[in-house]
């Protein structure tokens, strides 16, 4: 695997297939890239699409539901029917 992004992906990602749109088109994404001397071609480091995953502190994302509170208390339907 190349440290840079290939041809392929590079038009995949900014829409164009010639060097100048595509510098355009990254600048505007707010990507780094750096231009070959020899041609022009944007190279962009592959490092900027692999993120590490970030877990947030704390509490988890997902609680489990608290059914006692939720077998105390009537439902709207068992208030109105005068039902306990």
């Amino acid at each position: 695997m190349s440290l840079w992004l290939s041809k392929e992906e590079l038009t995949e990602l900014t829409g164009y297939k010639t060097a100048s749109r595509q510098k355009l088109a990254l600048d505007r994404m707010g990507l780094k890239f750096r231009s070959r001397p020899l041609d022009g071609f944007p190279l962009v480091d592959r490092w900027q699409f692999e993120g590490e995953i970030i877990r947030p502190r704390g509490k988890p994302w997902r609680q489990e539901s608290t059914w006692g509170a939720i077998d105390e208390s009537p439902s709207a339907t068992s208030r109105m029917l005068g039902r306990k």
